[in-house]
């Protein structure tokens, strides 16, 4: 039994879903392309870093130091051959798409992931 508790970073993507679900909607009203556009790249992001988040974080303690390093490298992967497959079937499948809005919703997404994990890692004696 371990006593490090797991970090929060697996409720990232839910933080991201709730920002780029409400975000998605309100380009709804202005142009319907660039809505889903904005949110096919804003999934795209956030479908394969919870796919890491949910492989590296699935071990803790020193014991497990193995099957750590495993599950990052397994993770890592995943995440890349996932984004990758999601980017082509995107491009293939989604007509009429504008490709400014679709990495304009990934980039905002890495952002988004960025802050949380920078404020659910930051320790609290540093807040002041």
């Amino acid at each position: 039994m371990t006593t490090i508790s797991l970090p929060a970073v697996k409720k990232v993507a839910l933080y991201q879903l709730a920002l780029l679900l409400p975000a998605s909607a309100a380009l709804l009203g202005w142009n319907r392309v660039t809505a889903y556009s904005v949110l096919l790249g804003g999934l795209i992001q956030i479908l394969p870093q919870a796919w890491f988040a949910r492989q590296a974080f699935r071990f803790a303690g020193a014991r497990r130091v193995q099957s750590i390093v495993s599950a990052m490298y397994w993770g890592e992967t995943g995440k890349v051959v996932l984004s990758a497959v999601l980017f082509t079937a995107t491009f293939l499948m989604v007509n009429p798409l504008y490709v400014g809005a679709l990495f304009s919703g990934f980039v905002a997404m890495i952002l988004v992931q960025w802050f949380w994990v920078f404020k659910i890692l930051k320790p609290e004696a540093q807040v002041k």
